[in-house]
This record gives structure tokens, C-alpha cells and sequence, in this order.
């Protein structure tokens, strides 16, 4: 018997950056099965699409579409290959992976609170599908001076952070310098807070934070003409952020999308 492994590696990009991630895919095998399996040390999903290529044997069951490895997790079986008896065989496999869970499922119900604290007003400089850098993107830009506080949106666990740069250029040769904190929602999907202050982060990998927490401090690095909030929300799919347009309470009982060049006041 000979069995033949090939793995491909790909990687997503996010606000042009390759990641790179803490995760393994390998291989168990015993006289009856080879299980293809992963590990995930990273505090955010992976998601994979997987292709495998047999001769001579075959699955014990027929490939999802995703497969996700929940963060810091270990021996998450992906697929199973029944060996053949007393038969020469072969096998190769492929996957590519990205952020997120692609099996997440965004509660369009769900009301954020403004990314800034109680009594605080500022303008919404570009909006969702915006004509100077959001043009099919789905994300915000609130203007707010450097330094200004920035609080969580929405309750989650922080999944990543980056607060090294004090770069900041309105040109794509910034697009590695932005600060940002990252949260993972309850319901699998992601916010990104971008263009922060250097050194500007209070918050703590893994840390669980709520609705309203202060979070970091706002700034210009990265891609940016001036002090703004970038704010995301996403899920992921075929290897590339899926953005999402999402509602906010603006006033008590009120919720809606925001408007671009409207000037917005947190009240709680």
C-alpha cells in the first residue's frame, strides 16, 4: 500500500495584510483510516474548504462545503479516507482557510450601540459602500480627533489586536499600518476598529468585553487622511470577508442605518 499527501496553503487578506495563522492541519492514520484533522491555537475561527483527491479508496462520508476550527481548539476531525484491503491506493489533499466562521449566521435583528461613549457627537464622514475607499464594502468612518475614546459596539471576546504603528498615510502604501482591535460576536461574526492610536489598545486578547466598554483610542494610522474610526462588521466565505451593513440604536427605541455626512450622538 502507498498513500501520497500534498497540502496547499492559501491565505485570505485583510486590510491587506497575509495572515499568517497559528493553526495545523495533519495527518492520523491506523491500519483502518487516515483522518485529516486540525488544530486552531489562534482566540478567532478558521474556516476551510477542503478538496481531497483519492485512488483506490474512499471517504467515509461526503465533504462539507466549510469546515470550521473554533478558536483554540485541538483534533477537529475534517475528513475521514476508509482504506481499501489488500489494494494499492493513493491520496492528496488541498484546502484553503480564512478568518471567521464561515457557517456564522448574523442576527439582522440585532441593534449596535454607537462606538463611542454616552454624550459624545461626531460625523459619519463615509458610509456603507462609500464612494472614496468603501466602494463595495460594507463599513463606516466616523471623524473623531486623535485620542478619543472608542467603546464596543456590540459584546464579544477580543480575537485580535495590532497597536505597534504610529504610521499613517492617505495612500495603500500605509495599509499594514493601521491599528486594531478585533471582537468576536455571539453570533460568529466579527467587528474590526481600525486606525487607532499607537499603543492605544485597553483591552487584552481573549479578554470578554461588553456593549459600551472602552476599548482603545482613536488615531491615524494605516490607510487614513486624518483621526477616523474604521468600523466592520463580517463574516467570512470563499477565502475573503463577507462585510455586513448593520442597524444601530440611534435614540431610545430607535434603530436604523446610518446615513452618510449625518452627525450622530450616543446616548447611553
Amino acid at each position: 500500500m502507498r498513500s501520497l499527501i500534498l497540502l496547499v496553503f492559501l491565505s485570505s487578506t485583510l486590510f491587506g495584510q497575509t495572515s499568517d495563522f497559528d493553526m495545523q492541519i495533519y495527518v492520523e492514520e491506523d491500519d483502518e483510516v487516515v483522518k485529516i484533522m486540525g488544530n486552531n491555537e489562534e482566540y478567532f475561527p478558521i474556516s476551510l474548504s477542503l478538496e481531497v483527491q483519492i485512488k483506490g479508496a474512499k471517504l467515509a462520508e461526503n465533504l462539507e462545503e466549510y469546515y470550521v476550527l473554533k478558536p483554540n481548539s485541538k483534533g477537529t476531525i475534517l475528513a475521514t479516507i476508509v482504506k481499501p484491503k489488500n489494494a494499492n491506493w493513493s491520496y492528496k489533499f488541498g484546502y484553503n482557510y480564512s478568518m471567521g466562521d464561515a457557517l456564522a449566521e448574523h442576527d439582522e435583528n440585532y441593534a449596535y450601540q454607537l462606538p463611542f461613549p454616552a454624550g459624545k457627537s461626531y460625523r459619519l464622514s463615509q458610509g456603507y459602500n462609500g464612494s472614496t475607499t468603501h466602494r463595495g464594502i460594507n463599513a463606516l468612518d466616523f471623524t473623531m480627533p486623535e485620542g478619543a475614546s472608542i467603546t464596543a459596539a456590540r459584546a464579544g471576546t477580543v480575537v485580535r489586536i495590532k497597536e505597534d504603528s504610529n504610521r499613517g498615510c492617505p495612500s495603500a502604501e500605509c495599509m499594514h499600518d493601521g491599528n486594531y482591535v478585533s471582537i468576536l460576536h455571539e453570533d460568529g461574526t466579527m467587528a474590526d476598529y481600525v486606525h487607532l492610536q499607537k499603543n492605544g489598545v485597553i483591552v487584552e486578547l481573549g479578554e470578554k468585553v461588553t456593549v459600551g466598554q472602552p476599548i482603545a483610542l482613536n488615531g491615524a494610522t494605516g490607510w487614513a487622511s486624518g483621526a477616523h474610526l474604521h468600523f466592520v462588521v463580517y463574516t467570512t466565505g470563499n477565502q475573503a470577508q463577507k462585510t455586513l451593513p448593520v442597524k444601530f440604536e440611534i435614540a431610545l427605541n430607535k434603530v436604523e442605518y446610518l446615513k452618510e455626512g449625518q452627525t450622530y450622538n450616543s446616548f447611553r
